[in-house]
């Protein structure tokens, strides 16, 4: 009877582990380099899509789109291209989320010509991860054709890098992966 008890025990302590496992939402640094007011190091949410620059640093400015801001459809229906000049930068772009899966937003940005996507939280919360949906509810032959990198920035990031767009300032920014961290 001792042995079942002690038996049943440890299978409750091994299923409240599983049920109280860690969710682990990978995160590297985002550095604003212009405008002054701007300056810092943020943290951004990786998304588990795309292809992230792991041990590189990926460079360039940054486009709020004037129609398309959730990037829920292609960039080519509303005359907009990111394709990067000779010589020039390359282009993020950020987006606000809401409405489309974020793998969509990021294969319009991508089919835009943008080098990379950032997405706007619409809502004050800690970062999550940005994951690929469920199979049955995306096309996976785009899911698997993504790219570019892609990294969630908070509501308030998102906010002041508009107000400096607006304002017309120059954003840019690097997205650095040289060491990934998880919290």
């Amino acid at each position: 009877m001792r042995e079942k008890l002690g038996f049943l025990v440890c299978v409750w302590f091994l299923l409240c582990g599983f049920c109280f496992g860690r969710f682990v939402v990978e995160k590297n640094s985002l550095k604003l380099t212009s405008p002054e007011s701007l300056k810092g190091v943020y943290e951004c949410a990786i998304g588990n899509f795309g292809v992230p620059q792991y041990g590189g640093t990926l460079v360039g400015t940054v486009v709020y789109p004037k129609a398309n801001q959730k990037a829920c459809k292609g960039f080519d229906d509303v005359g907009i291209s990111f394709k990067s000049r000779p010589g020039g930068l390359p282009t993020f772009v950020l987006a606000d989320r809401g409405d489309c899966y974020l793998t969509l937003k990021a294969w319009s940005a991508q089919n835009g010509g943008a080098a990379a996507i950032l997405v706007a939280d619409d809502k004050v919360e800690p970062l999550i991860i940005m994951d690929t949906p469920e199979e049955e509810h995306a096309d996976a032959a785009y899911v698997q054709n993504i790219t570019i990198p892609s990294a969630l920035i908070s509501k308030s990031l998102g906010d002041s890098i508009k107000k400096a767009l607006s304002d017309g300032e120059m954003v840019s920014m690097s997205l650095d992966w040289t060491v990934p961290s998880t919290s």
